[in-house]
Formats: structure tokens, sequence, C-alpha cells
């Protein structure tokens, strides 16, 4: 017996439209809209996955959330979302894809042991958003961007004056 769990603040009336849907297609007691949750983390760890099928993205925190508690992720073919999903981490639909996304789903119930194994790359493909590697990139981006320079400070000492321009 399939779930579907739908969380945080929408727009009142689309959530109205959905429910109406569920209602009318008889799946009523099978949807559940839990509106704004501070337990996003408990929720994503009771699933058998996740799904963020939005049209826009950055860099999605629930996507990230779910990689690293292992939980499978079913999100739409856009930038941040495809960037997370990248190495089989995932599966991805295209925008509007309704169908797409109802055979995603599918295939992570059918093949439960393949979507544990693809939770568990998402996680390991998340290491290299760990705040100490981030950090570490960064320093060696600023070490080599700047260790054929010698900098002079202004008269303000705000600004770097590079002497090979001089």
């Amino acid at each position: 017996d399939v779930h579907l769990a739908l969380a945080g603040d929408g727009d009142e009336e689309w959530t109205q439209q959905m429910q109406d849907l569920a209602s009318a297609l008889g799946i009523k007691h099978q949807v559940h809209f839990l509106g704004f949750r501070r337990d996003i983390p408990t929720l994503i760890q009771a699933s058998i996955a996740t799904l963020l099928v939005s049209e826009q993205e950055g860099l999605p925190r629930s996507v990230m959330e779910s990689l690293c508690l292992e939980t499978p992720v079913i999100g739409t073919n856009i930038r941040g979302t495809r960037d997370l999903l990248a190495g089989d981490c995932g599966l991805l639909v295209e925008v509007g894809d309704i169908e797409g996304i109802a055979q995603a789903m599918t295939w992570v119930l059918d093949h439960p042991e393949e979507a544990l194994a693809m939770g568990k790359r998402g996680r390991e493909h998340m290491s290299a958003y760990d705040l100490q590697n981030i950090l570490e990139l960064h320093e060696a981006l600023y070490s080599e961007a700047i260790s054929d320079r010698i900098l002079t400070p202004l008269g303000t000492g705000l600004w770097p004056v590079y002497n090979d321009f001089m």
C-alpha cells in the first residue's frame, strides 16, 4: 500500500484542487498534504524515495538532504537537481512529464535493491559538497590566483594592487 506525502506550504487553491482530484480518483486515503514541517529529515528517512519536480531550482536543499540520508531521489532535469543527481545518484525526468514521473516512481517500487544502491551512491556523491571540501577548494583557488603576484595595499587597505600592472 503506497502513500504519497506532500510536505511544504503551497498555494491553497492548488492544494484544494489536488485534494479534490485525490478524492475523485479514490485515493484520498493514500495522499497526505502535510503542510509546513520542521521534521523533514525524519520524513525523508521514512520515505521510499523523495520527489522534486520543480520547473526551476537553484541547488535544492531537499535533494541534498535526501542524498545525505541515502534516500533515492526522483527529480526534474533542471540545473541544480541535474548536477546533484549526476553519476546515477537519482532518476531524472523532464519538466512536465507526468508519465515519466509515474514510471520513475514505479521503478523505485519495483527495484528496491537498485534504488537502495542509488541512495548509497547519492551519499557518496554528496561528500563533494562537504563544507570542509568546499573551503579547501576555495583556499586552493585563491592560492593559485595570487601565487605569482605580489600584493600591495592601496591607501584604503580595501583593494589589492597587483605589481604586475605597474
